[in-house]
């Protein structure tokens, strides 16, 4: 999907663009053969990206490969805040285990949700995500997935407290500074304000 697009855009920007293809199945000139794994990022680190300075790096995977190429990246000292990534999907429930925080709370919570520069307040139940509460009262928050793999949903908390059943995404310091998906954050205090705008 999209090879031919961008081959042509390597083509066009020679200079600042260029492709390193990895191949499972078939061992093709000009690419690495095998999975992406371990020694697979090394070997682009430490030999035809040696000398590049990247401002950013973007993954796009199985939860499995993400993970591994994120460690390599730390191991070459690369900081957290530079290593974005989107899971091709949410691992189910009971797969879960890195990345996950607490079970969802009970009771009910007085939640105000500022969107597109509109203040709503309403009564949930901390069952609920903030999410599915919010599109409850019709509210247009955003959103894509609903599976916590894509930040689409991305939110700041500025009064309050809640737990995400699920983080893959976000880094330790991000869910510090207030950060939440919202399809995966169940409140747990009795008042909580949440933020789309602020991220």
């Amino acid at each position: 999907m999209f090879l031919q697009e961008l081959l042509e855009l390597q083509h066009a920007y020679k200079e600042r663009f260029s492709i390193q293809f990895v191949f499972s199945q078939t061992d093709e000139d000009d690419a690495i053969f095998g999975r992406i794994e371990k020694s697979t990022v090394n070997y682009v680190m430490k030999n035809k990206h040696k000398h590049v300075d990247v401002d950013a790096f973007y993954l796009c995977g199985p939860e499995g490969m993400i993970h591994t190429v994120k460690d390599v990246l730390t191991e070459h000292g690369i900081d957290e805040t530079r290593v974005h990534f989107e899971l091709f999907k949410a691992a189910k429930p009971e797969e879960i285990s890195e990345g996950t925080t607490h079970k969802p709370a009970s009771g009910k919570t007085k939640i105000t949700v500022i969107v597109d520069d509109e203040e709503t307040v309403f009564e949930m139940s901390a069952k609920q995500t903030i999410l599915e509460a919010a599109l409850d009262e019709d509210l247009d928050a955003p959103y894509s997935c609903q599976g916590g793999i894509c930040s689409s949903c991305l939110a700041r908390i500025k009064d309050g407290e809640a737990t995400m059943v699920q983080n893959n995404i976000l880094t330790e310091s991000e869910v510090a500074e207030g950060l939440i998906l919202t399809c995966q954050a169940h409140p747990t205090t009795p008042t909580i304000t949440v933020d789309y705008d602020d991220v």
